[in-house]
């Protein structure tokens, strides 16, 4: 793909990419999804599929066509950038068009921007302090990983999972015919404290997600394949979501490894 790209990297591991898709390629591509569209058309006087490339044009949205172009034609550059910077990002990128309009005639610049897994540094009082609470006293142990991890979370992290939150919120209220406003009312709250909220809550659950994938790392302390093989010999629906096993199976042992500490 003649695509190219430029790299800003960011101490809290956030980065942006310039890409550049070249006109000659979008040319290229405008041609091949322009035949998908012509199978999909349908018009008095032709068959479906069967109207020429011209009338299919003339018939359908010029920017629907040019925004089946960049769908087309993004993720692959993207992938190849990511492989070009040796990046591997934690969440999808917020996607900006540079060109103030998409059109055949010029190279479309785009600014993708992400993170990768931002860095953790866990202090060491941590595993003298963690012998001094009660080993029942669970949610005093995580509160403690929490303020004994230094972590600089991305910007672009915490707005991506703040937004994926109230856009879950919004789809649940939906489904039981509430709307946003109602449930604001309801809580005796405002949608500038639940964004609030939610950040704060987003920032505890990554700083302690990243401490105990940290501390694992530090103790060596791994899952085996048989102890994921038993969870989900008792729990077959749980295999499709692996991850989340590993990591719910890693974070036992991190709390059990700080309560015999």
């Amino acid at each position: 793909m003649n695509t190219n790209s430029q790299l800003q990297k960011n101490k809290d591991n956030s980065f942006t990419l310039e890409l550049v898709l070249d006109k000659n390629l979008l040319k290229k591509e405008y041609q091949h999804v322009l035949g998908h569209f012509q199978t999909e058309f349908e018009q008095k006087g032709f068959r479906k599929g069967k109207a020429p490339l011209d009338v299919v044009e003339k018939n359908v949205s010029p920017q629907a066509i040019l925004e089946e172009v960049l769908n087309h034609l993004l993720p692959t550059a993207y992938q190849q950038a990511l492989k070009d910077h040796q990046l591997r990002p934690i969440i999808e990128p917020t996607i900006k068009i540079k060109n103030e309009k998409l059109s055949l005639d010029t190279d479309w610049h785009l600014e993708l921007t992400s993170s990768e897994l931002p860095s953790v540094k866990i202090s060491p009082s941590l595993y003298t302090e963690s012998k001094k609470i009660d080993k029942d006293k669970t949610d005093q142990l995580v509160d403690l990983i929490i303020k004994k991890t230094q972590v600089e979370l991305p910007q672009v992290l915490i707005t991506h999972d703040l937004n994926h939150r109230l856009s879950g919120l919004v789809s649940e209220l939906q489904q039981v015919k509430l709307t946003l406003d109602e449930y604001l009312k309801n809580k005796k709250t405002t949608i500038t404290k639940l964004r609030e909220d939610m950040t704060a809550q987003i920032k505890k659950d990554w700083t302690l997600n990243l401490a105990i994938n940290q501390i694992a790392i530090d103790k060596k302390l791994t899952v085996s394949d048989k102890e994921l093989d038993t969870v989900f010999a008792k729990n077959p629906e749980l295999k499709k979501d692996p991850n989340l096993v590993y990591f719910l199976l890693t974070q036992q042992k991190v709390l059990e490894f700080l309560k015999q500490a």
